[in-house]
């Protein structure tokens, strides 16, 4: 009998382990390679040992063959992927906007670490990816996203079909409002940008002697960064209700 239960209570926690770690995996900020791996495994493994006696309603009866033990915990890597690739998404808005304003402003040679995309990116785009990033840990939304993974369960049963369509569907979705809401948040870089070219060319027409773009190339750069930090904290506050929407459907109705 307590063979039973050891066996039940081990499968039961590889397969939270196989949903909580899989999404944590893509989860900014932690799953980041700034983050230790230890440090990351340890954290999914506690967290996986805390949730196993809440999320152990969930789950049915232990399959009879080893067929039916693989498909169980490649649907729930699956889903754990989903999930974290849906935070990516949210993510990447700041990465599609932060470059729109690199163009705009002329700092598209500068570049620094991202954290969200782990490789070097434009300087503006890398800065603003950061101080997202903390003004999510700040406001606890992070606690969010751990919500999110726990109450999947509730929306997506451990053992159930997977929903091929509906991931598909979703991840399209998220992906047309990506831009849109990147392109919102760069829209008044976009119209600045838009505004001091064509007066350049005008005035480069007019006066064609003039080495007009070598000289308003400070005048470019010193206007459009003091644009962007005018401009910073609405897109900062906007991006964190954007985060927090594109959670919400996950979570249980309350």
């Amino acid at each position: 009998m307590l063979t039973e239960v050891l066996q039940l209570d081990v499968f039961r926690f590889f397969l939270v382990l196989s949903r909580l770690g899989s999404a944590m995996m893509l989860l900014p900020g932690i799953g980041g390679h700034l983050v230790s791996m230890r440090i990351r495994l340890w954290l999914t493994v506690c967290v996986s040992f805390l949730m196993l006696p809440l999320l152990g309603v969930h789950f049915a009866a232990v399959p009879k063959d080893l067929a039916g033990m693989v498909l169980i915990v490649f649907g729930e890597i699956v889903i754990g992927l989903f999930i974290g690739t849906i935070v990516t998404f949210i993510m990447s808005v700041l990465s599609l906007a932060g470059s729109m304003i690199g163009y705009q402003v002329g700092l598209t040679n500068a570049f620094s670490f991202d954290p969200i995309a782990q490789q070097q990116s434009q300087l503006l785009t890398g800065f603003l990816t950061n101080i997202a990033l903390l003004a999510i840990f700040a406001t606890d939304l992070h606690h969010l996203m751990f919500q999110a993974i726990i109450e999947s369960y509730a929306l997506f049963p451990p053992g159930r079909t997977l929903p091929w369509g509906d991931f598909t569907e979703t991840l399209s979705h998220l992906v047309t409002e990506t831009f849109r809401v990147g392109l919102q948040f760069s829209a008044p870089l976009v119209v600045f940008g838009l505004l001091f070219y064509t007066g350049l060319g005008l005035l480069s027409r007019l006066v064609p002697q003039l080495q007009i773009f070598f000289i308003a190339q400070p005048v470019q750069i010193l206007v459009g960064v003091w644009m962007f930090m005018m401009a910073m904290p609405m897109i900062i506050s906007l991006f964190l209700r954007f985060f927090e929407d594109g959670l919400t459907p996950y979570l249980i109705p309350r």
